[in-house]
């Protein structure tokens, strides 16, 4: 089980940040209420209401103290990012991002799976089959649903399928009541340095590559180009996709000049050898600091 999750006990009362699968009797009681929700693309929902008015109470005929049980649906992450969210992480199809918000978007990235990202009310959760979670996922906490607890608690706790660990509770109640304090949660970074691998680099890559090896990203204006050129380029499968975007991207600019210098060394040498040619292609590619001036070069333009 993840770290960020909890062993669940059958018998114990509901909690916040309890998770539900949508089961049947669920699926019907959203279908009875509220039918919207019980699209596919609600992959399960979180509860949000605070644990202490949630416990049963023998004094109250074994009710709890709330009157309505809170709710928040979850969705994939990738789908809420090319959804709902694309111009805050500069979508333009799955796995390629604008170029230039290249910074900015790992960075919200980040903040994202490490809940410290209060402004778009999205509470992370790291996919995770025995906690009910199958793909990396958020909570989306604007999108509330109350059901009355009298009549549907018994409903609510059967669907119930995994909870968030002690640690990220009252992080989650910290983030739906928008207050000002900080609940401090083990950041990805220090796991990443207690397993030495870049754990946090990995997830984020894996959320924003969707069915990419990894993320693309492109000037917006060569985009829009490719687009014109070929109208179905997002119906179209990775490999097709990636073959077009390498026709339509210009040769880097380190490239283009190793060409001009092989070919003058052609024209000054005419009877150099193809293979000693490409000896010399090849160091000028590995040339360290050849490299470092051509970055100089690209970032000054």
């Amino acid at each position: 089980m993840h770290w960020t999750y909890e062993i669940l006990d059958d018998d114990s009362d509901l909690r916040q940040g309890d998770i539900l699968e949508p089961t049947e009797e669920m699926s019907n009681l959203f279908k009875k209420f509220l039918p919207y929700f019980t699209h596919e693309k609600y992959l399960g929902f979180l509860i949000l209401t605070q644990s202490c008015d949630m416990v049963r109470r023998k004094d109250r005929g074994n009710k709890c103290n709330a009157s309505h049980i809170s709710l928040s649906a979850i969705r994939s992450l990738q789908e809420v990012i090319s959804d709902s969210y694309q111009e805050r992480f500069g979508f333009l199809a799955p796995g390629i991002y604008a170029q230039h918000m290249k910074k900015s978007v790992r960075d919200l990235a980040e903040r994202l799976i490490n809940q410290n990202e209060n402004a778009l009310g999205l509470f992370y959760l790291h996919e995770d089959g025995d906690s009910g979670i199958t793909v990396h996922s958020v909570a989306t906490l604007r999108v509330a649903i109350s059901f009355r607890a009298a009549e549907h608690y018994h409903t609510l706790k059967k669907a119930r399928v995994g909870r968030l660990s002690k640690e990220f509770r009252p992080k989650l109640g910290w983030m739906v009541g928008n207050l000002f304090s900080r609940v401090g949660v083990t950041d990805w970074k220090e796991i990443s340095e207690e397993e030495e691998q870049n754990i946090e680099e990995m997830i984020i890559k894996d959320i924003l590559s969707f069915n990419r090896e990894e993320p693309i990203w492109l000037e917006r204006k060569l985009f829009k180009k490719m687009l014109k050129k070929q109208p179905d380029f997002c119906t179209l499968q990775p490999p097709e996709q990636e073959k077009i975007i390498n026709d339509f991207l210009p040769t880097p600019p380190k490239d283009r000049i190793i060409e001009i210098i092989t070919k003058t060394v052609k024209d000054v040498s005419p009877k150099i050898q193809d293979n000693t040619l490409e000896i010399i292609k090849q160091r000028l590619v590995n040339n360290d600091q050849f490299e470092a001036q051509m970055r100089k070069f690209v970032k000054h333009q």
